[in-house]
């Protein structure tokens, strides 16, 4: 059962990061048109910039993205700290 919330959260934090990314990629790509892929990525990645935005509020504009990656890379370490699989053992 241990295994199996450490791979939820792994995971479902794992979603968050790349959804992150491919946000920042299509920003590049795209520019500030919308259509519906910047929608789908703004909404999938509004809970953590809102988080971020919240943690640090001093953190504006381009910041709020490479933050939020800091922030999902130290919490996915603090998880594999705290659950160690039992492959590891």
């Amino acid at each position: 059962m241990k295994i199996i919330i450490f791979q939820i959260i792994n995971y479902t934090l794992s979603f968050f990061m790349w959804m992150i990314l491919g946000r920042i990629l299509l920003n590049f790509i795209v520019g500030s048109r919308q259509n519906i892929m910047t929608v789908a990525f703004e909404k999938a990645t509004a809970p953590v910039y809102g988080l971020t935005s919240r943690i640090f509020p001093s953190a504006k504009g381009g910041w709020i993205p490479a933050i939020s990656i800091l922030l999902i890379i130290l919490v996915r370490l603090a998880i594999v700290i705290i659950f160690k699989p039992a492959s590891w053992r």
